[in-house]
């Protein structure tokens, strides 16, 4: 007969100052965990010198060994204008300039032997932590990790609201052996990548180098970034250079990047930096988090395909299981890529009036909205 685990689980303010305490606990963990580079130590623990707001530390042991952490950002908002309603945000403090380096894959930090089984204990005890907080927030997260969050807390009697979707996409380098450009793009992808890189090459020296110092990343940083603002500026969110926040957060994870984690693709001509790629390298897996490229005034020349196409054969040459292009539709993502998945943020809360009441509001808005757009097409 099989006997079944017990957890125990522990809910607590977390001060800053413990956080030199918490890193060895955190490492320990990550090492018996499956998680992805944005519950890593370098990426958590640079984010908790952003957070402002009241921290919460939930810890789950078996025994006397740890096998499950996350942090919650408590923070309140106005229903209707006037009605505060509490909120707890996982590894998210529900402030823009502070969520600007958009976490993904987010979830607790779980050994992966009993993963489930921790993180539906850790669940229920947030939801009966304090009944005063009336909402949770967890994303971005990949669908089939958020259903388990989803079941979890329809038993608890929560309702859910969805926040965020998009797509997210893949290769997966580990069985192309080598063979890219043949494998995976389409035969128009594969054309337009063979002619950019060919008409780069007549006209001087192209080479391809990937750097993981961090003196040189903070360099290299320090050039893209113009680039970046130059193109998103003028967009609803703005380049996250702008932001102080995220500029300073960035050049803490390269400075600690001991493990080379961080890693900056840079395609040259005749010793003109033409485009970067900011990778994260962990667990065998890049996760492509962000470009800055030059603009060329031939459309044919694809610095961001030829760019993604060498990182994605060097890469495949360090023997990496899967280069991810994170989430979003854009369509390079979709031509450079094999595989295809979902994300989503979702908002779990209590059975409360106030609340159904305005996600009923919402949902009638969003339907009128729709059926007035149709009618006006």
């Amino acid at each position: 007969m099989s006997i079944k685990k017990t957890y125990t689980t522990t809910i607590k303010p977390f001060d800053i100052f413990q956080k030199e305490k918490l890193a060895e606990k955190w490492l320990t963990l990550e090492r018996n965990s499956d998680c992805s580079v944005f519950l890593s130590w370098q990426w958590i623990g640079n984010w908790l010198d952003v957070v402002t707001d009241k921290l919460f530390l939930v810890e789950a042991y078996h025994d006397d060994k740890v096998v499950g952490l996350g942090f919650f950002v408590e923070t309140t908002r106005k229903v209707f204008g006037c009605i505060p309603v509490k909120q707890w945000w996982l590894h998210r403090t529900g402030i823009q300039q502070q969520d600007q380096m958009w976490i993904e894959y987010n979830d607790f930090l779980l050994d992966k032997s009993c993963s489930i089984a921790i993180r539906e204990e850790m669940i229920k005890a947030v939801a009966d932590f304090a009944p005063s907080i009336k909402e949770i927030i967890i994303g971005l997260s990949a669908s089939e990790r958020l259903a388990c969050f989803t079941n979890s807390f329809t038993k608890l009697n929560f309702l859910e609201a969805s926040l965020v979707k998009t797509n997210g996409y893949l290769a997966s380098l580990s069985r192309l052996k080598g063979d890219y450009l043949n494998k995976t793009p389409s035969k128009n992808t594969r054309s337009q990548i063979t002619r950019s890189k060919k008409m780069l090459q007549s006209q001087g020296q192209l080479t391809f180098e990937v750097f993981s110092n961090p003196q040189k990343l903070v360099e290299l940083y320090a050039k893209l970034a113009n680039i970046h603002i130059d193109k998103w500026q003028d967009t609803n969110e703005g380049s996250g250079f702008s932001n102080p926040i995220f500029e300073g957060f960035h050049k803490a994870i390269a400075l600690s990047n001991t493990n080379n984690t961080v890693q900056i693709a840079v395609l040259t001509l005749n010793e003109v930096e033409l485009g970067y790629l900011v990778n994260f390298v962990y667990n065998n897996r890049v996760y492509f988090y962000l470009s800055a490229l030059q603009q060329n005034a031939d459309n044919k020349v694809k610095i961001g395909l030829t760019l993604h196409s060498e990182a994605i054969q060097y890469y495949t040459q360090q023997g990496i299981e899967s280069y991810d292009f994170l989430g979003g539709d854009a369509r390079y993502k979709k031509s450079l890529s094999d595989g295809k998945y979902n994300l989503e943020m979702k908002c779990y809360y209590r059975d409360d009036f106030i609340l159904r009441l305005e996600c009923k509001l919402k949902n009638f808005k969003m339907k009128f909205i729709a059926i007035i757009t149709k009618y006006l097409k």
